[in-house]
């Protein structure tokens, strides 16, 4: 149902719907769409908005929603790697629980340092993953060029974007990015997400 509200609120035509408007478009209770929405706002992906013809609220998906999902995920992680470091405390660095947790711990300090330390503006974030965005949206690859004219970003800061995204890629996770020989970009799935085992079952899904 999160999901379903979602999509609704993004494909609406001003990127913003009132409950009852959810209510109707998605014929499903008023409680379903009051606990979508609370699901959505913990995960920082839908914001609030007065409605100027009334009394209720309208619910958003703004601007900085993507540059809000991107803090919060970046909390999450230090979260994580908290935790680990507690339950290593717990179990003992040198038991088998420990030496999991160690691992685990580790790698997300380094994805929550990454995020939380890049060096990165909030301008330089946004505008990353608004290419992201538009790249994993396009059938095609995109020269830097054509990103910007399409998205309406001066050239400077398409190319800052990118420059971000490359030396940067969790940015992109877990898709990265890549440069094909005529100049223009593509997304693709990184290959360390997935096992040869894995990528071959899902090649005989696909037939």
């Amino acid at each position: 149902m999160a999901s379903r509200v979602f999509v609704c609120l993004i494909t609406s035509g001003p990127g913003s719907l009132t409950a009852a408007e959810l209510v109707r478009g998605l014929r499903v209770s008023p409680a379903s769409v009051s606990k979508a929405i609370g699901y959505l706002e913990a995960m920082e992906l839908v914001g609030r908005r007065p409605d100027p013809g009334g009394r209720r609220e309208r619910y958003v998906i703004d601007d900085d929603t993507w540059l809000r999902v991107w803090q919060a995920d970046t909390g999450a992680h230090a979260r994580v790697a908290e935790a680990a470091r507690r339950g290593i405390e717990l179990f003992g660095a040198g038991t088998p629980i420990g030496e999991r947790l160690g691992q685990m711990g580790r790698f997300f300090a380094r994805v929550s340092d990454e995020m939380n330390n890049s060096g990165l503006t909030d301008t330089a974030v946004r505008d990353a993953l608004t290419v992201i965005a538009a790249l994993a949206d396009a059938d095609r690859p995109l020269t830097a060029g054509e990103l910007a004219t399409a998205l309406g970003l001066p050239g400077g800061r398409v190319a800052d974007a990118l420059e971000a995204i490359e030396h940067r890629p969790v940015i992109a996770d877990p898709l990265a990015l890549r440069a094909t020989g005529s100049g223009a970009y593509t997304l693709a799935p990184r290959p360390d997400r997935l096992s040869p085992a894995q990528r071959e079952a899902l090649r005989a899904i696909a037939g």
